[in-house]
Formats: structure tokens, C-alpha cells, sequence
């Protein structure tokens, strides 16, 4: 919470300072990593606000009916665990809602199933047993006990040491409880102990004392053990590091932005090429064909752009860039700049390699005499709406890979529509 605070204030600062002056994409990163630190700040104070583990190392048990709920937490225990990722069961109060007995002989069939686990057969448990307080979707209550405790514990674990390699046999017997009503089921298991190093041992030692608080009836609050084997235990509470996370968020997006307008600006070149190839063709047209009818270049050239402003001040025709380029070249005439000169700064303008290539060409004509230019423009034209026929055409299939996707759509809809009449209808 504290970098996003300071982040916040810096953010904030350099947009007050800098407002006017900075570009337009920094002033959005800094908006940007502001937004983001104040939601890291609003989530910073609701993950503090919204902690259960209380001082005195206890967490709040939920009403009767209630249910349970589980809290993540960190365990701190000298040099064996450090921020080690505890998540304790925090059960229900006791309940005292009675039950049906049918659940009771259900809940024996449940055990026979899953008691088990991992393991081959009753004579053959190698591994954890499974045991759990409760069965029947939470109905039925379990009580599980071992003659044996030092052998298997009560989450079923094996932590039996110095167990003989033929095993030894082990009764467990588990008080069921439905309601008011319960019964005691029991039975045999042959068991081999596992070998526990000194942390799984600790982190058994923190289960059992957990466990042993569970069946405790009327306890509002859930402690949790402060010294287990000498080890003096630290409980705090598990972040996620929320802020930090969406701090984070805010500068990938805020780096993001200026890549944005980058491709922006690259979509709107690309678009702008495009449209500037679909209407070279009618550009050099229009001046091959007034060219023909005994006009001079510049005559022809000027026509065209006069002819387009009257219409665009009317509103009756789009803006095309071909002709607001000759636009803009008429006034470079009639502002001085030489012709030749006006043609060739048009092709660059434009930035297309025909327009480049056309006024170059109209440049050096004009060098060179207006003989031979009528020719080199109609084969012009010509070549121009072959391209255009080629662009035609390249639209023309992506317009039909775009389409291909809903097309398969529609094809497996259809085949749906009629494929499944026919197999209900078969099956009846």
C-alpha cells in the first residue's frame, strides 16, 4: 500500500506540473498509473479490513448452520517453516438439528468405500487412510478413534515409527452421529508406519491440535496452537498482495499506450495508402482525357482540383486525398513554387510509389517538352486499373476468409438441426 501511495502522489504531481506541457500518450500513462494505484489502495484497505485471525491468535467459528469456511494463513515456526502456507477449516458451531438413522447406516457404507484411499486392501495399508468428520453432505457427524494413536493419528495419517515389517493390526472405530441418533461402527486394518521427517511431524502436531479443538461444542472461536515441540509458532495472516498486483497492471497498461497509438497510426497510414491506390486510376484518367482534349498539364491538373472543391463546399461528393493533394499543389503554384517542383513534392506527399513515379514524371516532362507525356499517361491509366482489378480481387478473398469462420458456424448448426430429429426418432 505504501508504493502505491507514493506512486499515486508522484503520478499525480508530475500531471499537475506537466499537464501543458507534456505529450498526449504521457499524460495518459500518468493518468493511467494513478488509477491504478488509487484501486491499490482501495483494495489494500479492504484486504486489511477483511482479515479474521485476531490478536490473541484466534479465528471467529460460524453459527450453527451456518457452514464452515477456510482461512488461508501464513505460518511462521523458527528455521523449519518460514511463510509457509497453512490453511486451517474453521468449523461450524455445533449443531443440534436431528437426523434420519437411514443416513447413519448410508454413512458406513460411505467409510467401507473411501476408507482406504490410496491402499490395496484392509491387510495391506501402506498409506493415509482417509477419515473425515463428517459424511452424508455434512449431515452425518464422525468421531474417528484408533487403539492404536501412536500408530495412526486421527486425520489417518501413519506415523508409526518402530512398526515391524509384517505390520501390526489396528482397530479403528468411529462414533457416528446424526441428530439425536448414533452408533459406533468398527473394524480391522493391517498398517506399516511411515517414516516422518521433523517438519511433517511439526506441521501433524499443529493438525492434531487443531483437531482436537473441532469436537469441542459451544466454542465461538477457533485457537490456534503458540508452542507445539519447543517451536514457538508466528500466525499471520496470508496477502495477496492485491495492491502490488494491480500497481503492476497499471504500468504494463500505461506502457502500452504509446504502442497503441504507434499501431494507431500505422492502421490509419495503411488505410490511407489504400484509398490512395483505389483512386489513382481515375486521377490520371481525368488527366490523360482532358489532356486529350487539348488542354495543358496544369490546365487539366487545376480543373480537376477546382471541380473537386466546388463539390466537397456543396457536400456532394467524399473527400478523396488524391484530389486534396492537387489541391494543395494548385496553391503551391499560385504561391510561387515552381511547377516541376509542385509534381514532384506531390508524389512525396502522397507517399505511394505510383504518385512518387507520376510526379517524377510530370517533372521531367515539363523539362523535356509535353511531347509523348499523352502516350506515357494512357499506358498509365492502363497499368493503374489493372492494380485496381488486382486490389478488387485481394478484398474480394479476404471479404471470403473473413466469412469462413460463419460459415462453419451455420454448416455445424445446420447439421445439428438435422441430425438430432434423426437419432431421436431412431431411438424411439
Amino acid at each position: 500500500m505504501v508504493l502505491c501511495g507514493f506512486v499515486f502522489a508522484v503520478a499525480v504531481l508530475l500531471w499537475l506540473l506537466g499537464r501543458k506541457k507534456l505529450p498526449e500518450n504521457q499524460v495518459k500513462m500518468l493518468l493511467v498509473l494513478s488509477a491504478m494505484a488509487v484501486l491499490g489502495l482501495m483494495a489494500g484497505a479492504a484486504e486489511e479490513a477483511g482479515g479474521t485471525l485476531q490478536e490473541e491468535g484466534t479465528l471467529p467459528r460460524n453459527g450453527a448452520g451456518e457452514g464452515a469456511y477456510e482461512e488461508n494463513l501464513q505460518l511462521d515456526a523458527g528455521d523449519l517453516l518460514d511463510k509457509y502456507d497453512y490453511t486451517v477449516t474453521v468449523p461450524e458451531q455445533v449443531l443440534t438439528v436431528a437426523e434420519e438413522r437411514k443416513l447413519l447406516e448410508q454413512a458406513k457404507a460411505e467409510i467401507e468405500a473411501e476408507f482406504l484411499g490410496e491402499n490395496k486392501s484392509f491387510s495391506e495399508v501402506q498409506k493415509k487412510v482417509v477419515v473425515r468428520e463428517a459424511y452424508q453432505g455434512e449431515l452425518v457427524e464422525a468421531e474417528w478413534e484408533f487403539d492404536k494413536a501412536e500408530i495412526v493419528d486421527y486425520n489417518g495419517e501413519i506415523i508409526g515409527e518402530e512398526l515391524p515389517e509384517e505390520g501390526i493390526l489396528v482397530q479403528a472405530a468411529v462414533e457416528l452421529t446424526c441428530g439425536m441418533s448414533g452408533c459406533c461402527y468398527e473394524f480391522l486394518f493391517l498398517v506399516k508406519p511411515p517414516v516422518l521427517s521433523e517438519r511433517e511431524q511439526l506441521l501433524k502436531e499443529i493438525s492434531d491440535y487443531l483437531t482436537a479443538q473441532v469436537a469441542r461444542p459451544g466454542e465461538k472461536k477457533l485457537a490456534l496452537p503458540q508452542n507445539i515441540g519447543g517451536k514457538t509458532l508466528q500466525w499471520s495472516e496470508k496477502k495477496e498482495h492485491l495492491p502490488e498486483k494491480i500497481l503492476a497492471l497499471g504500468f504494463a497498461i500505461a506502457a502500452a499506450i504509446p504502442l497503441i497509438g504507434v499501431s494507431k497510426r500505422q492502421e490509419a497510414k495503411k488505410k490511407r495508402e489504400e484509398q490512395l491506390l483505389i483512386e489513382y486510376p481515375d486521377m490520371v484518367s481525368k488527366l490523360a482525357l482532358l489532356m486529350g482534349a487539348g488542354m495543358t498539364l496544369f490546365g487539366a491538373w487545376k480543373k480537376i482540383a477546382s471541380e473537386y472543391e466546388i463539390k466537397r463546399k456543396n457536400h456532394s461528393v467524399l473527400e478523396r486525398i488524391s484530389c486534396e493533394e492537387m489541391l494543395y499543389t494548385c496553391h503551391e503554384v499560385e504561391g510561387g513554387i515552381g511547377e516541376g517542383r509542385a509534381y514532384e513534392r506531390f508524389g512525396e506527399r502522397c507517399g505511394v510509389a505510383r504518385y512518387r513515379k507520376l510526379g517524377n514524371t510530370l517533372s521531367q516532362n515539363l523539362r523535356k517538352g509535353n511531347r509523348g507525356l499523352l502516350d506515357l499517361l494512357e499506358s498509365e491509366v492502363d497499368d493503374a486499373f489493372e492494380e485496381r482489378k488486382s486490389i478488387a480481387r485481394k478484398y474480394g478473398e479476404e471479404a471470403g476468409t473473413k466469412l469462413l469462420f460463419p460459415m462453419m458456424i451455420m454448416l455445424v448448426m445446420i447439421m445439428v438441426l438435422l441430425l438430432v430429429p434423426a437419432i431421436l426418432a431412431f431411438q424411439v
